[in-house]
């Protein structure tokens, strides 16, 4: 039989059909552009942004899907795996001119005109017609729907999505939907496939969004029983709102029937370590990685992590409890050496961080000594965890946030902190010649700035420390 494209294995020929699609992407445009008035009255292009992945890989495969059927299936599953579909923003105006060049003046005061929600009706309208096309979406992303009607729309799409994997929605879809829709959605379908992934993503609105009585509705889908998490594996919370934000309840109602591999909750000050816990606890036998960061003052300002629910559990002996657990990032109000006590059963790996602001049970560093002794000896015990886990060939770095303002890194028996007000108080005198400038910065920084008036984050030993922290030239 004579050798031919059409003959060829589908790995193989998916394989060079997608070499070529990258081949092509390279030489399509790669950005946005919009026109600026300048200080002299003519119009200039104006760089705007990078070109949508999606759109990116429709335009790259366009001579592809013309040949024939089967490139053109294919083309459907590989430029509409992931979809974003982002609410329009910006505002136009009419120019008198086809021509860049020639325009003088600026532009009418004529606004152009455009529906914000166009794209999520086009899809909506494509995928109701061509079903088999929303078949192809793997992951989809949502972006800028928060109100009542274009949560219905999102839903009249996900319900089309028949091989949806992961889906990233506002957080207002878990006040609008229904408990069918979601149960539609997370529910096992007859072909084995199933929801994996799931990320709801909070942004604070305007006060007079949040004033209409129509984003006021909550229809509690989470109270269902037909609601079912199990299928989830990964949960992934960001972000913060001043509308009925994602909170610890939600959390509880969720870790019912929750089996998550993988708990991400990240810049929130609605989720304290109650809704955490939940979660952790109803994860405990398939966690494998957890992050839990607020990145705000609300981090440190929650109940003792002991009195964290009511049945007595400690969310420290939680933790370790977690046979598959191997990616931390951890904020919590008070931490104990019971974190670093399993070092023939722990699997952590990579960098782990750990955000307190006092030690279990005796409370802020601040104001007591047995809380600093048993931090200096947290210190010790974790140093003896990265040995432990090196011996196994295990690479795992350690660091402390402690109270915004204090990074420990005791695998190298490094401090991180602002030491200006030290240098001041004693003279230049402390710290030593040994410090040397640090790349880190205050807890939820990476520039080494926390603020405007912030001096860069200098670096030093443990040793230097606590000669500084006797002296009172630092704090805890």
């Amino acid at each position: 039989m004579t050798a031919t494209v059409a003959n060829l294995p589908y790995e193989l020929l998916s394989s060079i059909l997608e070499t070529a699609a990258s081949f092509n992407a390279r030489h399509l445009q790669q950005y946005t552009y919009g026109l600026d008035t300048t200080t002299n009255g003519k119009a200039k292009r104006t760089l705007r942004g990078h070109v949508a992945p999606d759109a990116s890989r429709w335009l790259s495969t366009k001579s592809i899907r013309c040949v024939c059927r089967q490139w053109h299936d294919w083309v459907t599953q590989y430029a509409l795996r992931d979809l974003y579909i982002r609410r329009w923003r910006g505002s136009e105006r009419w120019i008198q001119s086809r021509e860049l060049h020639s325009i003088v003046g600026l532009p009418s005061r004529d606004v152009v005109y455009r529906d914000s929600y166009c794209s999520l009706r086009k899809t909506v309208k494509l995928f109701t017609r061509y079903p088999a096309l929303a078949s192809s979406v793997r992951r989809i992303f949502f972006d800028g729907f928060y109100d009542t009607e274009t949560s219905a729309m999102i839903f009249e799409i996900l319900q089309h999505c028949s091989g949806l994997e992961s889906a990233s929605l506002p957080w207002t879809t878990l006040r609008y939907g229904n408990s069918d829709t979601w149960a539609t959605l997370l529910r096992r379908r007859k072909d084995g496939t199933a929801l994996t992934s799931l990320e709801l993503l909070a942004v604070d609105l305007k006060q007079s969004q949040t004033a209409e009585a129509a984003r006021q509705m909550d229809k509690r889908p989470l109270d269902s029983v037909q609601v079912n998490f199990s299928q989830l594996q990964r949960l992934k919370l960001s972000g913060s709102s001043n509308l009925m934000p994602v909170d610890d309840d939600d959390l509880v109602a969720i870790s019912r029937t929750a089996r998550l591999h993988e708990i991400h909750i990240t810049g929130t000050t609605a989720v304290t370590t109650k809704g955490l816990m939940a979660l952790g606890c109803a994860s405990q036998d398939t966690l494998r990685i957890l992050e839990h960061s607020p990145l705000s003052d609300n981090g440190f300002k929650h109940p003792d992590a002991a009195l964290s629910t009511g049945d007595g559990k400690h969310l420290c002996e939680e933790i370790i409890n977690c046979p598959r657990l191997s990616s931390l990032s951890l904020s919590l109000p008070t931490m104990c050496s019971t974190l670093f006590s399993a070092q023939d059963s722990v699997k952590w790996t990579g960098d782990v961080q750990i955000r307190a602001a006092g030690i279990c049970p005796f409370g802020s560093l601040k104001q007591s000594k047995e809380a600093r002794r048993a931090f200096f000896d947290i210190l010790a015990q974790s140093r003896s965890l990265i040995d432990a886990q090196k011996a196994k060939g295990i690479e795992l770095n350690i660091e402390f946030f402690i109270d915004h303002h204090l990074i420990f890194e005791p695998s190298q028996s490094l401090v991180h902190a602002d030491l200006s007000v030290g240098r001041f108080l004693s003279d230049g005198s402390w710290p030593g010649v040994g410090q040397k400038t640090s790349t880190k910065g205050p807890y939820g920084q990476t520039t080494g700035q926390y603020g405007k008036n912030e001096q860069p984050y200098s670096c030093i030993s443990e040793r230097e420390f606590v000669e500084g922290l006797r002296k009172g030239y630092i704090s805890f």
